[in-house]
């Protein structure tokens, strides 16, 4: 496209008035320029559009979209195919960019033509003001890499994630009919044969509440039972990939029906304590 921009950071904003002034903040703060930024108010009922379209009036890198509530697979989607680059940045209404992020993907991109999925290294930020450095798997068999088989038994830390645009193009975009769709949208980039990159620096700041509920888990793992069902049904995975796959539907299985159990006996808050005891606050 001519004249387009580096990257195109793409944001879907679904009443994030409280957030986004914070997050498109940390885009502007870049210390790499050549960028766009999108946003995609989906719907919202609060001033979410009118705060978007305030930071669009002082900025010409910033453009505001504005549709009827589709989710932020619909968002990510309008977003996607109104901007300009090559490059597309996944950014929530509520996560932010360190100031050097761009930058470094930047030059990462370029030292790796291979590959068209980047990821990098964050912080995990409570409500209570805590952060958490965000860990590589246990199971991946490279740092620097995750391939097909490890992001089957796992998603990566994918805040400030960049794909190149023929992954969005291969894959058909997100699906806007699932929870937590970027997971099969990478699972399917990779089976496609697309590879990924890891830029070993903490460069985004995801935000979670402190106070996680067994409901939220069991839509987490749900979500990702529906995506690793979808990968299966397409035929792309061969016999080793659909074992894992199934092995770990199974696991996330038996892990929904313990915390369903422990809710039913103990609540959801009290189950939530004991299996993060037990397990670690990010266990499954």
């Amino acid at each position: 496209m001519p004249d387009a921009p580096r990257f195109s950071v793409t944001i879907p904003a679904y009443n994030a008035e409280a957030t986004l002034a914070e997050t498109v903040s940390s885009v502007t703060s870049q210390t790499f320029s050549d960028w766009e930024l999108v946003i995609v108010n989906d719907g919202s009922t609060d001033g979410t559009r009118a705060l978007a379209e305030r930071f669009a009036a002082t900025d010409p890198r910033i453009r505001v979209v504005s549709q009827e509530n589709r989710g932020s697979g619909g968002a990510y989607n309008t977003a996607v195919r109104t901007a300009r680059a090559d490059l597309l940045v996944m950014l929530s209404a509520d996560d932010l960019l360190m100031p050097g992020h761009l930058a470094a993907f930047d030059a990462f991109i370029d030292a790796h033509p291979e590959a068209d999925v980047f990821t990098c290294d964050g912080y995990y930020e409570y409500d209570d003001g805590r952060a958490e450095p965000s860990t590589l798997h246990e199971d991946w068999a490279s740092p620097e890499e995750c391939t097909l088989s490890d992001l089957l038994v796992a998603c990566f830390y994918n805040m400030g994630a960049a794909y190149r645009r023929r992954v969005f193009d291969a894959v058909g975009g997100f699906r806007e009919d699932l929870y937590a769709e970027d997971y099969l949208f990478y699972l399917l980039a990779l089976a496609m044969g697309f590879r990924h990159r890891r830029v070993p620096e903490r460069l985004s700041v995801h935000r979670r509440s402190s106070a996680q509920k067994s409901a939220s888990h069991i839509r987490v793992r749900r979500a990702d039972v529906a995506a690793l069902e979808a990968v299966l049904a397409t035929g792309l995975l061969d016999k080793p990939a659909q074992s894992i796959a199934r092995r770990v539907i199974a696991h996330h299985r038996r892990t929904i029906a313990v915390r369903v159990a422990l809710a039913a006996l103990l609540g959801q808050e009290r189950s939530t304590r004991v299996l993060d005891r037990l397990l670690g606050r990010s266990a499954s």
